[in-house]
């Protein structure tokens, strides 16, 4: 029979995070577009897996004494122009410039092959000074202000984007569950 040890092992759900940055300019027009992997956080885990239980047990909260809910909203996208090496263990971006919550979210049904995915979209209107963006992530049980809220994830990028004050920006941030 095997040990808990080997279940755990054997029942381990990756996690991989992806996130786009697109610049669009006043016409509609694609500017800049940089996509790539990037690091999850601890507290991101940690954030979905109290939002996941919260879920499961919703219908029975106030049967089990459960008074307050754990969720991962507000939920907000934030960009920087720091510099570093993102870690795991990052709490908030290096240098952040702005944020925004989230403007629209989907998901996508995992297969044998494929694992699910959930997509959350921010946008970034016309900032009031031109931005030179190198980094950006997701922030749970957030606020608008700088550095609120649980971390999920951290991405560094470069080279850097300009986003002057005529063009606005997406965060697209995708997270992959399975294999």
């Amino acid at each position: 029979m095997a040990g808990i040890d080997q279940l755990i092992v054997a029942e381990r759900v990756p996690l991989h995070g992806r996130l786009t940055l697109t610049v669009v300019d006043p016409s509609g027009e694609i500017v800049d577009e940089r996509e790539g992997d990037n690091v999850i956080c601890t507290t991101g885990y940690t954030a979905i897996a109290a939002a996941l239980v919260w879920s499961g047990v919703l219908d029975q909260a106030d049967n089990l004494g459960i008074t307050t809910s754990t969720d991962l909203t507000p939920l907000y996208g934030a960009v920087g122009s720091g510099v570093g090496v993102p870690a795991a263990s990052d709490i908030q971006l290096f240098t952040e410039l702005g944020r925004e919550t989230v403007g629209g979210g989907a998901s996508t049904p995992a297969s044998a092959s494929v694992g699910a995915l959930c997509t959350w979209s921010f946008f970034f209107p016309n900032p009031t000074v031109a931005w030179t963006v190198t980094e950006a992530g997701v922030f749970a049980n957030a606020s608008s202000a700088t550095n609120s809220g649980s971390m999920i994830d951290h991405w560094l990028f470069s080279p850097s984007v300009l986003v002057p004050t005529i063009n606005t920006l997406i965060l697209q941030v995708s997270l992959q569950f399975g294999p």
